[in-house]
């Protein structure tokens, strides 16, 4: 979206991309830490088989919804819809992990190696429970009381966007079972378009709402003022490249070259 503006070093975005790169794999690859949430899902999985009682953000696991009739089209802009496909979605695929983890102990392997046998399973179920999480809490703090009624209708206009987006993106997940429908489905794509172009008006303020300060930035296209073209013009000017109109480099090296091998040219 940038274009060649993205580039230069001004534009912060290198030393941002740079800086934050490496933090998907420091201190190890983010797939360790998907399987340690794996081990705490198949653990309270199994507590919830046993008829323990669970709390938090796992107790969804005490049951699977039922699947709807087939047929029957969902409001895909109602976030209770959302949360509840995403909740469905979640728990089916953690109950799906567990029983091929089990599969495979019952096979004759040790657990290491059933649990590496079953480790694309099991990132994907901790996949499928990240990801409701982050949708379950966000539509939980729309409720608030105390938020203001023109940033709360922002706020669940972006919600909606986010829950859709990772629903069509993961379409095959939901159709799997025959929890939503094709229909379903791309009613969540219209709405999609939809919700971007509503969005639009608030989307400076919406990354402004970060605050994250000029200094910290240290970028011509990001900078609160949004003097973009006035200051990319003085840093290209401040540029030691641009303190003449013709480099040194020019008379030091390619003038004497020009001129010593002009016959030849």
């Amino acid at each position: 979206a940038c274009g060649g503006h993205g580039y230069p070093h001004a534009s912060g975005l290198p030393r941002l991309y740079a800086n934050m790169t490496p933090g998907a794999t420091y201190e190890g690859e983010n797939t360790v830490m998907m399987l340690q949430t794996a081990r705490y899902l198949m653990k309270s999985y199994d507590q919830s088989l046993r008829g323990e009682k669970l709390a938090g953000s796992v107790a969804y696991l005490a049951g699977i919804q039922s699947v709807p009739v087939a047929g029957r089209t969902k409001n895909m802009l109602d976030v209770s819809v959302l949360c509840d496909a995403y909740q469905h979605r979640a728990a089916r695929i953690i109950h799906e992990a567990a029983a091929h983890l089990r599969s495979e102990k019952q096979s004759g392997k040790d657990h290491p190696d059933a649990w590496n046998a079953t480790s694309v399973d099991l990132v994907k179920a901790a996949t499928a429970h990240s990801q409701y999480f982050v949708v379950k809490n966000f539509a939980e703090r729309l409720t608030d009381p105390t938020l203001d009624s023109s940033i709360s209708d922002v706020l669940t206009r972006l919600c909606r966007l986010h829950a859709l987006h990772g629903l069509v993106t993961n379409s095959g997940d939901f159709l799997e079972d025959g929890y939503l429908t094709g229909a379903d489905i791309r009613q969540a794509r219209r709405q999609i378009n939809s919700l971007m172009a509503k969005l639009r008006p608030d989307a400076v303020a919406l990354v402004d709402a970060f605050d994250f300060p000029d200094i910290f930035l240290k970028s011509i296209l990001g900078r609160y003022d949004g003097n973009v073209y006035e200051h990319l013009l003085e840093w290209a000017r401040s540029s030691p490249l641009n303190k003449t109109e013709v480099h040194e480099s020019y008379y030091k090296y390619l003038k004497p070259f020009l001129q010593a091998n002009r016959a030849k040219l």
